[in-house]
């Protein structure tokens, strides 16, 4: 949708201009009954250029947030945030021309352009949104939060003092007084009078001030707590659980419609004495060291990781899946770029004994980035054995080993960056895990899921399997000579041999052996301490030359493999069961994983 609205953006900065510059008569009616203004010769020139300068670059804003949410992908993911972001933005502009036709003062006007339901919603709202700001970059330099956050922190963060700033002016520049006005003005304010005892150009300057405080403050709130929101994440599997997911969708839901009703509704500016500079200035102090506080205790409860050595029990909020039934294969279907689709935002898993009902698992992180039309499918491991899960969590962001027989699980890391996610490989029993950085060259984990220790081992470039005796793994290229290296459950490295990387491999389920699968179609065995064959024969089915090379997809627990070959024949399926002791090969008793899908894992591979 971009070229849409590229095509489109230059167009509304024609015929916005026109428009908006023809104030409706309707729009006066509307603008002096919300403040209490008596319409005359004398302010209606002033009226028409507050009306035609603030609803030109108000409606600017709002379209081209429009067109942003336009381009953006996935399409209309987040539907109003940009728009009202973009509204208000285009009023903050309007304000800033306003201010810059006048001259600046210090003193405040002694007026109350706002009612104290206003005041105190902007104090509570910037409160929070600067705290969601504080939380939100912290988190990021600490463990390393999605990309998006700092900006939306960065944003939260330039709101609030905008707004401030800008409503200072509205108090402080000078209003066109003569001597008798000013003793007028603030006799009313020493007497507690509830008009302003002005007429004119005057009264109608203050009108203005007044709406424009209302819409910098009511819509300042929205715009500011949306921002600071929006670190936590602007989908809707990343929100919190809880009372605490309870609270950011009244953020996202209800602060609006009380802003609207507030922002809306009909107020005549009173006097009222002007407040002293101390306690403004202690107000201040006082609303930035609550805002670092509640940023700090956010970020503490979010970034403390859950103790390694003792597994937790899935709550009732985390939709726990417990299945009797091993999983055959885990799937993400492909529904386009809509992700507001339950079907189409999880992971599904499809027990090998029912594979047409699949259980929604929507812990697991579908995608590893949230932006862009790049995203791809998050780290997700299946054991062998089809009743361990490995992923990453969509709300902590951490990975996460599953037993599904009993709901049981492990944090096997502390909360992960989106641009740092290591890929899991699962043992057939479920017993072990690796974690290897998925971004280059790093430090390898292995990890006992039964009781949670670890061994770090360096320089792994690829995990090819894990088994009861260790893993097997190739090295990072020196020299252009990468190796294969045996290494124990100690993380002693234990042998190395020459090896090529681009080979089809897989340990066998007891580690002794690896499968190595040949673009000619031939099953080798090779002891990968020595890297010598064992053992050679080839897929008993007719391949044909100009397809893919064979694809190794799992193990059958009687000691065969599934693999996806290209048959010569173009009836026949492309999944096969092999015996890699004879070659022969047979037909999977299911389907196996479905082909419409964005990402399949496989997990229990059943014989015929």
């Amino acid at each position: 949708m971009l070229p849409i609205a590229l095509v489109l953006a230059p167009i509304a900065l024609i015929l916005v201009p026109a428009v908006t510059d023809q104030v409706e008569p309707g729009q006066i009616k509307r603008f002096v009954r919300r403040q209490g203004l008596v319409p005359t010769p004398a302010n209606g020139d002033l009226i028409l250029t507050y009306l035609r300068v603030t609803r030109r670059w108000r409606a600017l804003g709002l379209i081209f947030g429009a067109l942003v949410a336009l381009a953006s992908e996935p399409l209309f993911t987040i539907r109003l945030l940009f728009p009202v972001l973009g509204w208000f933005a285009g009023a903050l502009v309007a304000e800033v021309r306003l201010a810059r036709a006048r001259p600046a003062g210090r003193k405040d006007i002694g007026v109350r352009l706002v009612p104290p339901a206003v005041t105190w919603l902007w104090g509570v709202s910037a409160v929070v949104a600067g705290a969601l700001a504080v939380s939100g970059l912290a988190r990021f330099l600490l463990v390393g939060a999605d990309a998006a956050t700092p900006l939306w922190a960065l944003a939260a963060a330039a709101t609030v003092p905008a707004v401030t700033l800008l409503t200072r002016g509205l108090r402080t520049r000078p209003l066109p007084l003569g001597p008798a006005g000013r003793d007028a003005l603030e006799a009313a304010a020493r007497s507690r009078s509830t008009h302003v005892p002005l007429d004119g150009p005057v009264a109608a300057e203050i009108a203005a001030r007044s709406r424009s405080a209302h819409v910098l403050l009511t819509g300042g709130s929205v715009a500011a707590l949306w921002c600071g929101l929006g670190t936590l994440g602007t989908e809707p599997e990343h929100l919190p659980d809880g009372l605490v997911r309870m609270l950011v969708l009244a953020g996202w839901v209800v602060l609006p419609l009380v802003a609207l009703a507030l922002g809306t509704r009909s107020w005549r500016p009173v006097p009222r004495p002007a407040p002293g500079r101390r306690p403004a200035v202690a107000a201040a102090v006082t609303a930035v060291s609550v805002a670092v506080a509640l940023g700090a205790a956010l970020t503490w409860s979010a970034t403390v990781p859950s103790p390694a050595g003792k597994p937790v029990a899935w709550s009732a909020g985390d939709e726990v899946n417990i299945s009797s039934q091993p999983i055959a294969y885990a799937t993400l279907p492909k529904c386009g770029a809509r992700r507001t689709v339950r079907d189409c935002a999880a992971w599904d898993l499809l027990p090998a004994d029912r594979p047409g009902y699949p259980i929604w698992f929507p812990q697991a992180a579908a995608f590893a980035g949230r932006w862009g039309p790049l995203r791809r499918p998050a780290p997700f491991a299946l054991s062998g054995d089809g009743f361990h899960v490995v992923y990453l969590h969509a709300r902590t962001r951490r990975m996460v080993h599953h037993d599904l027989r009993t709901g049981a699980r492990r944090d096997l890391t502390g909360p992960l960056p989106d641009t740092d996610l290591p890929m899991p490989v699962l043992s057939y029993d479920g017993r072990y895990v690796t974690l290897t950085p998925a971004t280059g060259p790093g430090t390898t984990r292995l990890v006992d899921t039964g009781d949670g220790r670890s061994v770090e081992v360096p320089g792994l470039a690829r995990v090819l399997g894990v088994g009861p005796r260790g893993l097997a793994a190739v090295t990072v290229p020196e020299a252009d000579k990468p190796e294969l290296v045996t290494v124990d459950l100690r993380g002693t490295v234990r042998t190395r041999t020459p090896f090529d990387p681009a080979s089809v491999t897989s340990p066998f389920p007891d580690g002794r052996r690896l499968l190595v699968l040949t673009e000619g179609g031939a099953a080798v065995t090779v002891d990968p301490a020595t890297g010598r064959t064992v053992r050679r024969v080839k897929i008993k089915l007719k391949l044909t030359p100009y397809g893919d090379p064979p694809e190794f997809l799992g193990w059958s627990g009687d000691g065969r493999f599934l693999a996806r070959l290209s048959p010569e024949e173009p009836g026949d399926g492309e999944l096969r069961l092999v015996d890699p002791a004879t070659g022969r090969v047979a037909e999977p008793r299911d389907s196996g994983p479905v082909e419409d899908a964005r990402k399949t894992v496989i997990g229990k591979v059943s014989a015929e």
